[in-house]
């Protein structure tokens, strides 16, 4: 008598079974539209706020394209008190916060002589926050990783900024990520107003 044969079973039937998500990567380049100064000071201040002391910022654009205006902003995210304007006859500015923001001018160096003997890049500089405007400049001086943000007018008083890491950092990486979600929602979400809560 032969041995009977059981056939086999037939795979169980539901949800089939799916992967893990991907961790979603950080993004290295948005774009925001500013438009007026005080939107481009409130961007400043909430990019400010989320600044630990250990980054540098490069600023492109041309003049009068609100790179002063972020950096106002920038101050005051990292509590700083004085006033800041922009620094083109002495070079660098110091800035006493939550931690030292150093404000740099590069528009009248000349070379990179001139970038080195005003002190750049010095080890013995207190550390913190570094932002420096027309670095567009000597772009290829500035060590990564680092936020470039490249100011452009696009009318009398509106702006597009363009925020990118240069470099490998995830932490610059979800930091624009976290200001592209805060400027898509703020002032109750209404699309085109800009609230900086204090400003």
């Amino acid at each position: 008598m032969g041995t009977a044969l059981t056939p086999p079973r037939s795979p169980r039937r539901g949800r089939p079974a799916t992967a893990a998500p991907a961790p979603r990567k950080p993004a290295r380049q948005v774009v925001f539209g500013s438009n007026s100064p005080s939107e481009t000071r409130s961007l400043g201040r909430q990019l400010g706020r989320r600044l630990c002391g250990e980054e540098t910022i490069a600023l492109s654009g041309p003049l009068g394209s609100g790179k002063t205006c972020l950096v106002q902003g920038v101050g005051r995210g990292l509590n700083v008190t004085l006033p800041i304007n922009s620094p083109s006859y002495v070079l660098m500015k110091r800035y006493r916060g939550r931690v030292t923001l150093t404000h740099w001018d590069w528009y009248r160096l000349a070379d990179t002589a001139d970038l080195e003997s005003c002190g750049f890049g010095d080890p013995q500089m207190e550390p913190g926050v570094v932002v420096i405007e027309w670095a567009e400049r000597f772009l290829d001086q500035i060590e990564p990783p680092f936020l470039h943000i490249e100011l452009a007018l696009t009318g009398w008083r509106s702006r597009r900024l363009t925020m990118r890491v240069r470099g490998r950092s995830a932490r610059l990486g979800r930091l624009i990520r976290e200001l592209k979600k805060w400027w898509m929602t703020s002032r109750d979400g209404r699309p085109g107003t800009r609230h900086d809560p204090g400003h």
